[in-house]
């Protein structure tokens, strides 16, 4: 009798967890690591800081772990948009993140996806969470996408918030969300 389910499902059909650390930022260059679940690199985040010519715009950089450049995440004024490679050009924007609600406890962006999707004026995807508590949850619709919370150990009292998860939900791209989760967490 053969089953009609199969032993090991498809790598889009289970969730994948990644572990971010976060520099600390008075003693080196603020940055984010990412590892994947087997703690080998992933991922990294790189913050080029705020330009002497424009106050308000800072440049961060996303890179795999060969080094190549995946996305540049430039802030200018209450948005940020997040364009292809070392690209800034509007051509090569992928999204476009703008704060509505930011306060000590509680932060809401609304993500909104370029190309054939920009005349919709609804946002494609929206994160809520605290960002001082490691806490986000990305969802599209009524679906959470990914979720991200800090490192717990047993027996311990005092949590590290320079240590913590992202869990990306099945067949969902992994580095426009952490592209997204950047925006959220980079400036706390």
């Amino acid at each position: 009798m053969a089953s009609s389910y199969p032993v090991i499902p498809a790598p889009w059909e289970i969730p994948v967890d990644f572990k971010i650390t976060k520099s600390p930022f008075p003693f080196s260059p603020r940055h984010l690591t990412v590892y994947d679940s087997r703690g080998s690199l992933a991922y990294r985040v790189i913050d080029g800081g705020s330009s002497s010519t424009s106050p308000g715009r800072r440049v961060l950089t996303l890179f795999d772990a060969s080094g190549a450049t995946l996305i540049t995440l430039v802030r200018e004024e209450d948005e940020w948009k997040a364009y292809k490679g070392n690209a800034n050009e509007c051509k090569d924007v992928i999204f476009t993140a703008k704060c509505l609600s930011d306060s000590r406890f509680r932060s809401e962006i609304d993500v909104f996806l370029s190309g054939r999707d920009s005349e919709d004026s609804d946002p494609r995807f929206r994160m809520t969470g605290n960002p001082f508590s490691r806490y986000c949850t990305i969802t599209k619709e009524d679906t959470v996408v990914a979720q991200t919370y800090l490192l717990y150990k047993l027996k311990k009292r005092i949590y590290s918030r320079r240590k913590f998860r992202l869990t990306v939900y099945p067949r969902n791209d992994h580095v426009l969300i952490l592209a997204m989760l950047v925006t959220f967490f980079i400036t706390s």
